[in-house]
């Protein structure tokens, strides 16, 4: 398991969270720093496409959980 920090947006609005990775990085809980107490849960499939487990009770379009994916992606590759 690894924990380290992601930045994204969502439309004008820059978030950070922390993400937690599990089952060899294919699925990861991702917290706000902001402290909410229900965390997104997302799962890479193989086909590099992201599936949202738990949206965390927010109400955010699929490209938002897109976009948080790929910043995930972009730290683990760097």
């Amino acid at each position: 398991m690894k924990t380290f920090p992601v930045n994204f947006k969502i439309g004008n609005i820059d978030l950070d969270a922390i993400v937690t990775s599990s089952e060899d990085d294919h699925k990861f809980k991702v917290e706000m720093v902001t402290g909410e107490p229900d965390p997104i849960i997302l799962r890479r499939q193989t086909a590099g496409s992201w599936n949202v487990e738990n949206s965390g009770g927010r109400r955010m379009s699929p490209s938002c959980f897109e976009d948080i994916g790929k910043a995930i992606d972009d730290y683990l590759n760097r």
